[in-house]
């Protein structure tokens, strides 16, 4: 089989049709092997197998394939539910950010958008905005948009993503607000569950998972961001959650906390500085997560001898 033309420089990975067309690509072209269609009107350049002249798809840019679809999509719609929690960067199952379909909205009186890798969504009314060049619903209406799909757990991690304590893309009244919209719209009590225990401040998905479990196993919720001081009045730290009359701090610790050598330094200074203000710091990693039950016996214990 022979090898197909090179593509002109100026296309990306991911391209419209239209583009192509342009730059004299011909519609034979379009249709060789080394070429996807995720939906009408866009290709994705497949790359080669590591041995052979087989092609397998390429990792897709989502920005990319959405910047395709909007030269070929219909006049007025916005990137919404997954594909809007995506761009918007809220953590999300594996499923999902991998889901190779585009959640697409338009208005009451369109068409709904169907077709091959399109997921079509018709609302009464939604308000949207440009992020990166695209139509993209409100942080507050893509969340809700994911009340169908996540677990309660997980929408919860998503609103506290949202109201974060750094650079937070909405505010937890604003989310309130919007469910409060939802009346009996589909989703409209999963959000209604998830919103109760959804909180400003967080620094990470992992944090808020931790405090999910703490809570889920029926023992007090921790406090976020409480600043501690120690007798002197200096400064010791700001643990991930505390329970501040037992003088417990509980640190989520990534994988960055291991292999980054200053990050470690830093713990250990930090660890010290916390016991010698006579806090106990409760290390929680990754394996913790995934055994729930043991994370809230050991809470349970340390808040039984510290009580």
């Amino acid at each position: 089989m022979r090898k197909p033309h090179p593509l002109p420089p100026e296309l990306d990975a991911v391209f419209s049709v239209s583009d192509a067309l342009e730059r004299a690509v011909s519609r034979d072209r379009l249709r060789r092997s080394d070429l996807d269609a995720p939906f009408q009107g866009a290709r994705v350049v497949r790359r080669p197998r590591a041995t052979g002249d087989e092609y397998e798809v390429a990792r897709t840019d989502l920005r990319a394939l959405c910047s395709a679809y909007r030269s070929v999509g219909p006049r007025n719609f916005a990137f919404s539910h997954v594909t809007a929690a995506r761009l918007y960067g809220m953590p999300l199952p594996y499923r999902l950010e991998r889901r190779p379909e585009l959640d697409v909205t338009v208005g009451p009186h369109a068409p709904q958008p169907r077709g091959k890798g399109v997921i079509g969504h018709r609302e009464q009314a939604f308000e949207a905005r440009i992020l990166n060049g695209l139509p993209v619903v409100t942080p507050e209406r893509a969340w809700l948009g994911l009340s169908t799909e996540l677990s309660i757990d997980d929408l919860v991690v998503a609103g506290d993503f949202l109201v974060r304590r750094k650079r937070p893309l909405s505010q937890l009244d604003e989310l309130r607000a919007a469910v409060a919209g939802l009346h009996r719209a589909r989703g409209a009590v999963a959000a209604r569950q998830a919103i109760v225990d959804v909180r400003p401040g967080t620094d990470s998905p992992p944090e808020s998972r931790v405090r999910l479990i703490i809570v889920r196993g029926g023992l007090p919720e921790p406090v976020i961001g409480y600043t501690v001081f120690d007798s002197d009045h200096y400064f010791v730290g700001t643990p991930d959650l505390a329970y501040v009359t037992e003088r417990i701090a509980i640190e989520y610790e990534g994988d960055g906390h291991r292999t980054n050598q200053q990050v470690f330094r830093d713990d250990i200074s930090r660890r010290e500085l916390f016991e010698l203000a006579r806090w106990r710091v409760l290390r929680v990693t990754r394996d913790d997560l995934q055994d729930p039950v043991y994370l809230v016996e050991r809470v349970r214990r340390l808040l039984a001898q510290r009580g």
